[in-house]
């Protein structure tokens, strides 16, 4: 698996796990009232960015080693 590839999944899963402890931390044991509607949503639209972003990261790095291949690009 290609360094930067690895490095750039590894950056996306800590800022997903980052903005969910984040999340979680706005919550914490307060009641309905007491939470700030905004930051939750903000970080709850973070997630889905970077989510998204870590699916095409995946989806780009299982598709282009196996089209460089089949269109004999493949080191020999």
């Amino acid at each position: 698996m290609n360094e930067s590839y690895k490095d750039l999944k590894a950056y996306l899963l800590n800022e997903i796990a980052e903005d969910a402890q984040d999340m979680l931390n706005a919550i914490g044991d307060k009641d309905v009232d007491e939470i700030d509607d905004e930051e939750v949503l903000c970080f709850c639209h973070s997630i889905a960015t970077t989510m998204t972003t870590l699916e095409t990261v995946a989806m780009v790095g299982t598709l282009v080693p196996w089209f460089l291949e089949s269109n004999g690009c493949e080191d020999k």
